[in-house]
């Protein structure tokens, strides 16, 4: 995926915590479809050995607060997103409130809190989308492997809380 963001969000469904109201389920081709051509629709899987994800360009336009998210449901909580077109790439993980690991690159420029895996500096200076899903494939479950059938929420707008 060229662009998009996404949450993996252990053994819990953010789906409340996020302000999400539900409109119904899709196949994934489908739901993808929805998170990548709108910007206040999400897509939510069920559990994904042990993960669940949440997917949308809403959550590129308003990226929530991994930290209060991972506090307010007391479990971990991951944070993806690519853009291709404006060179910009991010991850975060935090658990129970407490922010690990955070990286941003953004036109060349890093701005990274927390230890790098072998995997992330494997990656040497310039990262792209797929080392985005490299990470997220060793952390939890990367988006790109995935195809089953997903909830679709409409997001109204990301809580401003959940930032």
């Amino acid at each position: 995926m060229q662009k998009m963001a996404w949450l993996a969000v252990r053994d819990r469904d953010p789906a409340a915590a996020l302000g999400l109201t539900e409109l119904g389920e899709v196949d994934w081709r489908s739901g993808v479809d929805l998170a990548y051509f709108t910007d206040d629709r999400v897509i939510v899987t069920p559990q994904l050995d042990g993960w669940v994800l949440v997917l949308g360009m809403a959550l590129l336009k308003d990226r929530p607060d991994v930290t209060g998210l991972s506090a307010t449901l007391g479990t971990e909580v991951q944070f993806f997103s690519s853009h291709r077109g404006l060179q910009v790439y991010r991850w975060q993980r935090a658990r129970d409130g407490d922010l690990l690991r955070s990286f941003a690159s953004a036109e060349g420029e890093i701005d990274e809190l927390g230890e790098a895996s072998d995997l992330e500096r494997s990656f040497g200076e310039l990262v792209d989308d797929g080392d985005v899903h490299r990470v997220a494939a060793q952390w939890s479950v990367d988006p790109g492997t995935v195809n089953v059938p997903v909830r679709v929420f409409s997001t109204g707008t990301v809580r401003p809380d959940v930032r």
